[in-house]
């Protein structure tokens, strides 16, 4: 009997690609440190990105043989604040991103990926740490740092559907807070970016002003908090191992949207084995590209600040933001020729000790 494929992580990458293989016929065992998949999450609401690509997300789900049998709520519209200008509402044609639930509980991604995966038959071994890898494995752990913090929390309300987007440093240096509603249930968070980040203050600040823009009634509010890193690798073999995920850098330097790139990533981790191809072949062709233009984002929404998120608000109110942001998230010569200096105004802030060669 084959013995089984190692992967490390129950986290969506991970346990896509144990659903790839294991639809091809290949015994999986996945090693997950803590209880449970998505165990330090908290229930709470995060956004699948729909606009880096111009396939939509069910589409991708489809095609790499995730059945949506989690909450996937599309929202086509929103609200924008800025420094200095009034509220700009949103629209677009196509989502702009789907609410997923995060945690160990029912209806969320995490709980709906480790069903399908046992379904299938994949073994979990769960309270189960694996640190020597003496066979072909997939590894997706996760952050290895903190380079950004998100600090939230989750709570019931009366209030309808609703999605709310504030650039503003004094509620998250360098980067955002979000309120998310579906439901009955919501989710605010801020998003801080780099040196100066204030956990608590942020926190409060956040609270403050949603309450006051907006009336929000919060109850049985449950505070969480994660953190996220931001590096690539020239290359994700190490020895035996295939990096997937946050355990890759796979993730938007600019906002922090992770999910598209991690399950994208698994797919590829599983199709390299299964077709015995390059994995770094597969994943600099999808990914790398946008990855590198997510760091020149970074660097630019750094360099100009509160008039760039006033630059954003505008053009996301002139038209279609996913046309605009999709754009703006792929490659294209100007973004090239900023790479270098990204490259070396980020590198003392974000864990860019092993950042892509040129």
């Amino acid at each position: 009997m084959r013995e089984p494929i190692t992967i490390v992580g129950a986290g969506p990458a991970g346990i896509t690609a144990a659903i790839v293989l294991r639809r091809h016929g290949i015994p999986v065992r996945v090693y997950e440190k803590f209880p449970d998949a998505g165990y330090r999450l908290n229930g709470d609401f995060q956004g699948f990105e729909n606009w880096s690509s111009e396939q939509d997300i069910t589409d991708l789900l489809k095609e790499i043989g995730i059945i949506p049998n989690f909450l996937l709520v599309p929202y086509h519209c929103g609200t924008v604040y800025a420094p200095g200008m009034k509220p700009v509402t949103v629209t677009s044609g196509r989502p702009i991103f789907y609410l997923v639930k995060r945690g160990a509980v029912p209806g969320s991604l995490d709980f709906g990926l480790r069903a399908q995966a046992e379904a299938l038959g994949v073994e979990f071994v769960f309270n189960h740490r694996v640190d020597n890898f003496d066979r072909m494995s997939i590894v997706g752990t996760g952050p290895s740092g903190a380079d950004a913090v998100a600090i939230g929390m989750t709570f019931e309300t009366s209030w309808d559907d609703t999605a709310i987007v504030a650039f503003n440093d004094d509620l998250a240096h360098g980067g955002y807070a979000y309120l998310l509603v579906h439901g009955g249930r919501g989710t605010m968070a801020s998003v801080l970016y780099g040196e100066g980040m204030a956990e608590r203050e942020a926190f409060g600040r956040m609270v403050d002003f949603f309450q006051r823009e907006l009336c929000l009634e919060i109850r049985n509010e449950r505070r969480f908090s994660g953190f996220a890193s931001f590096f690539l690798r020239d290359s994700q073999v190490v020895r035996k191992c295939l990096y997937v995920g946050e355990s890759a850098g796979f993730q938007d330097c600019l906002w922090g949207f992770g999910m598209r790139y991690a399950m994208l990533s698994g797919y590829l981790a599983a199709s390299s084995i299964l077709k015995g191809v390059s994995y770094d072949r597969l994943w600099k062709k999808a990914l790398r590209p946008m990855l590198e233009t997510s760091l020149v984002n970074r660097y630019l929404i750094e360099l100009f600040g509160a008039v760039g998120y006033r630059y954003l608000a505008r053009r996301f109110d002139s038209g279609d933001p996913c046309v605009f942001l999709r754009r703006h998230y792929n490659y294209s010569l100007g973004k090239h020729l900023l790479l270098p200096f990204a490259k070396r105004a980020l590198r003392g802030r974000f864990q860019l000790r092993e950042v892509m060669s040129s």
